[in-house]
């Protein structure tokens, strides 16, 4: 389980403008659900660019408020496509005894045997939609792909998942494939040389038919 420190300060909830002059004072605006009301925060924008570089969405956050500490899930961020400039953060906070709905990243490790052999590795999917407590949440699953050869494949129901984490997707899905590799060059350069050949046939045909 991943777990980061960032201190938020309290704001007034305000309009488009406001939000824009907290941007310019060097700070992101932000919101924290799920303690009551909403409460409108900021943090400091280059706190956040320097320790926040990777942000995914199982990553809990122990957000300090006021004094007061709160575990938090990053539900949403808003980002500049240009500039990659974070714009807004919404935070929502986790408790204990409370089973979190999240998504966890898949990672795979080694080089598999049909890609030595030519073969292609390719990832399905990239996620893994899950249950779980706050202490049990994953921030990764590693998935070994080394064994496989060409035409192998690996399902989401072959992975190790802990007891206490409860799939939320169909254990059939295939989570990464060895596929075998397009045809060759000189295969290709066959299939041409074939084409070029009809061609010829078709306009010689078509001359002696003009004649």
């Amino acid at each position: 389980m991943e777990s980061m420190q960032l201190t938020a300060e309290l704001r007034e909830a305000s309009n488009k403008g406001a939000a824009r002059e907290i941007r310019r004072n060097g700070k992101i605006p932000a919101v924290l659900y799920g303690e009551g009301d909403p409460k409108a925060v900021s943090v400091d924008a280059k706190d956040w660019a320097t320790r926040f570089k990777h942000v995914s969405g199982n990553m809990i956050v122990t957000l300090k408020v006021a004094g007061a500490e709160h575990h938090v899930l990053i539900k949403d961020m808003q980002e500049d496509i240009l500039s990659g400039r974070v714009n807004h953060i919404d935070f929502y906070a986790i408790h204990a005894g409370q089973k979190l709905h999240t998504q966890v990243p898949i990672h795979l490790e080694g080089t598999p045997m049909g890609v030595r052999e030519g073969g292609i590795l390719e990832q399905k999917i990239e996620t893994l939609e899950i249950i779980c407590l706050p202490k049990d949440l994953p921030s990764v699953f590693t998935v070994d792909v080394s064994k496989l050869a060409v035409g192998e494949s690996i399902h989401v129901g072959a992975l190790d998942i802990p007891d206490t984490v409860e799939l939320r997707v169909d254990p059939t899905l295939t989570v990464a494939i060895v596929s075998h590799a397009k045809a060759s060059a000189d295969e290709t350069g066959e299939g041409a040389e074939g084409v070029e050949e009809a061609d010829a046939g078709v306009e010689s045909a078509a001359g002696e038919s003009a004649e």
